[in-house]
């Protein structure tokens, strides 16, 4: 009974790596955003808006439910894990719109490091990675494989808000997302041989935007749309 018990608790390298990865990004973006955001209080943090606290609420509430939810594959607690799911499908279509109104608010106000074309090209596309991984990753969270690849690699296509936060410049943000995949990338190649479907797609998607944002953003479109948007 006692060797059963073990094995039965014994944890596997997806356990551990999966956790380590979403606890990563817990990492990521708490360093970011400690000044603005948590060390301030959060909910008593002064932001621009309260857009900005429900856009920041909701994008927390992801962070953690994804550690929790790994937590949980982890140390075997599957039913709640299943039951918790079920926030997954509600809080990324809110993310998405309260992102893209954030995004919107912000180059209306023109409180921006980086120029608004880069911006707008930059976080939409991550948030069309992010919707589409993670939608895919709930589509397929009967096959625990494809599942946990895209609902981590769905979450690092938008942590480049809180690596900007950083203040070591636009390079270094693109540099640590292209990092995060390819983590997943060599530990795929580790533990299986192979590239896993999910890992090869999610990471071709994330290094594609990341890769071509810059010469992206300057499509005469990009200068369209920031103004049509500062009109409205």
């Amino acid at each position: 009974m006692a060797t059963a018990t073990v094995q039965k608790t014994k944890l596997r390298s997806d356990d551990i790596f999966f956790l380590a990865a979403a606890l990563l990004i817990l990492v990521i973006v708490v360093t970011g955003f400690a000044q603005s955001y948590f060390l301030a209080g959060m909910i008593r943090a002064k932001l621009p808006s309260a857009l900005v606290h429900v856009h920041g609420a909701l994008f927390v509430a992801w962070i953690f439910l994804l550690v929790s939810q790994a937590s949980l594959v982890t140390f075997r607690k599957v039913k709640l894990h299943m039951t918790l799911g079920l926030l997954g499908f509600v809080l990324p279509p809110l993310m998405v719109v309260a992102g893209i109104l954030t995004l919107f608010a912000s180059i209306r106000r023109g409180d921006l490091d980086i120029p608004p074309e880069i911006l707008l090209a930059g976080d939409l596309e991550n948030l069309v990675i992010f919707i589409l991984l993670v939608s895919w990753g709930m589509l397929a969270r009967r096959n625990g494989a494809f599942h946990k690849r895209l609902m981590i690699l769905g979450t690092m296509a938008i942590t480049g808000p809180a690596i900007d936060r950083w203040g070591f410049g636009l390079p270094f943000t693109i540099g640590v997302i292209l990092v995060q995949p390819i983590l997943v990338l060599v530990y795929d190649l580790w533990s299986l041989r192979r590239v896993h479907r999910s890992t090869a797609v999610g990471t071709a998607m994330i290094v594609t935007a990341m890769l071509t944002v810059l010469p992206f953003s300057k499509l005469p479109f990009w200068q369209h749309f920031v103004s049509w948007i500062r009109q409205t």
